[in-house]
């Protein structure tokens, strides 16, 4: 009877050293943003009353929130479909290749292996007005020297472009992994049934890499949601705000202005927000299994 017990009570005792610290590092600082996200938490005041939603109440009649959610929306979106559009096409090139697949693919990851603050220095450096060398080909084409960080017109594109260029190796690395476990059956019997080399692509390709695809796209939001070492680097939410996005804004009112439970406030919408998205993939992508009958 003693060893039954031992036995069922193994995986728990395996799994509680796990536990622990996911309640230690994950779960307690949630529900400790939670909490303060209702108070007017500042670590310069010994009092920290409990004001209830007046957070949330200042958030939605704060136009700087507003504004970044726009940014936040044009980032997102703007990086996400063109990684994903670059990406899908240099893995189906990637696949083709027959010689030196290993060579292209391990120079193209290089960008995935740089830190984001380096790679925003590097850019805010190329982009610089007087010595950049993005202006040395502007100057080459005949048009007049630019300043791409501190344009108010130009400053989210270039933004977007230096992101493109970090992350579109990780879409097009998963990309080419689900292109590689793709069987050749489909592709022979849409060959013999005529089907033409765009017809295969529309009519195979995507709808075996859907999965995949759906997954990548899921990741890169997420992540795109968090960026903030690269804005910190190049623009610095700046200039007149126009890239300060969500986790920008949280960085500013939290260490800046030292509004921890403002800043808390914002953190827990954008959870809201994240989330809700990572459930309409996870739903897409059941429906795709399904076949819509779900």
């Amino acid at each position: 009877m003693r060893n039954l017990k031992l036995q069922r009570s193994g995986p728990y005792l395996v799994m509680a050293p796990g536990m622990l610290l996911l309640l230690l590092f994950a779960i307690y600082p949630f529900i400790f943003l939670f909490v303060i996200s209702f108070q007017e938490y500042s670590p310069i005041q010994a009092v920290k009353p409990f004001i209830g939603i007046d957070n949330y109440a200042q958030l939605f009649q704060d136009h700087n929130f507003w504004n970044a959610i726009k940014v936040t929306a044009i980032f997102v979106i703007s990086t996400v479909g063109l990684e994903f559009m670059i990406g899908l096409a240099l893995a189906v090139v990637l696949n083709q290749l027959k010689l030196g697949q290993r060579i292209f693919q391990s120079i193209i990851l290089i960008p995935i292996a740089m830190a984001p603050t380096v790679v925003g220095l590097m850019f805010r450096f190329m982009m610089n007005e007087q010595y950049g060398v993005f202006n040395y080909f502007v100057e080459l084409l005949g048009f007049s020297r630019t300043a791409w960080l501190s344009d108010p017109q130009l400053a989210l594109p270039a933004l977007i472009m230096t992101d493109v260029w970090q992350w579109t190796p990780f879409m097009m690395i998963i990309l080419l992994a689900g292109l590689k476990g793709i069987p050749d059956e489909p592709y022979e019997a849409a060959s013999i049934d005529g089907a033409s080399a765009w017809q295969s692509f529309r009519y195979v390709t995507i709808p075996q890499l859907s999965r995949i695809i759906f997954i990548a796209l899921l990741l890169r939001t997420i992540d795109a949601f968090r960026i903030y070492d690269t804005i910190y680097m190049m623009t610095k939410g700046g200039p007149i705000n126009v890239t300060s996005t969500l986790s920008w804004i949280v960085y500013d009112k939290g260490f800046k202005f030292l509004e921890f439970g403002y800043g808390a406030a914002i953190s827990v919408v954008m959870l809201i927000l994240v989330v809700t998205i990572l459930m309409l993939v996870l739903r897409k992508i059941d429906l795709f299994e399904t076949g819509g009958k779900s």
